[in-house]
């Protein structure tokens, strides 16, 4: 793998939100990162495994509650949890205060599903179908593995 090119991503023209992909990972060596905003009282994404990918968040406010394996953190501001590949996840905002975070991935192509998700949830009017959103996150190894949403 080659050192790369020094780059720089200015801030974005709108925002895409749960999750929005700030640099994907292609011009970075597979270094790839987001940020999302989860309102207070949300659950985040139901329990998944990633088969290509390892994960972590950097929370930078509020408290994110995440689950990984058999373990059940409260990520306050400044916190760091790392989810790698292979093992199920979930995480959400259960608290009173608006959760702001970095999320982190090894991956190329990772940030296309969220891109897609991104472009389904805008061409729809209401809540997106959680099977197509399933099924886009199939097609890049992300895996649901069962369980009731974080609350």
């Amino acid at each position: 793998m080659s050192h790369g090119v020094p780059f720089k991503i200015g801030p974005p023209d709108g925002r895409s939100y749960p999750f929005r992909v700030v640099a994907n990972g292609e011009r970075s060596n597979g270094l790839a990162l987001g940020d999302t905003k989860i309102p207070a009282g949300t659950p985040g994404p139901a329990r998944h495994v990633h088969t290509h990918e390892d994960e972590a968040l950097y929370v930078l406010s509020g408290v994110l509650t995440v689950e990984v394996g058999d373990e059940r953190y409260h990520a306050a501001s400044e916190s760091f949890v790392f989810m790698p590949r292979g093992l199920p996840h979930a995480f959400g905002n259960l608290g009173e205060q608006e959760v702001r975070a970095v999320v982190l991935f090894n991956s190329t192509t990772l940030s296309r599903m969220f891109e897609e998700q991104a472009e389904y949830r805008a061409s729809v009017n209401g809540a997106p179908d959680p099977a197509v959103l399933t099924e886009i996150s199939e097609r890049y190894g992300v895996r649901p593995v069962g369980g009731p949403l974080l609350r």
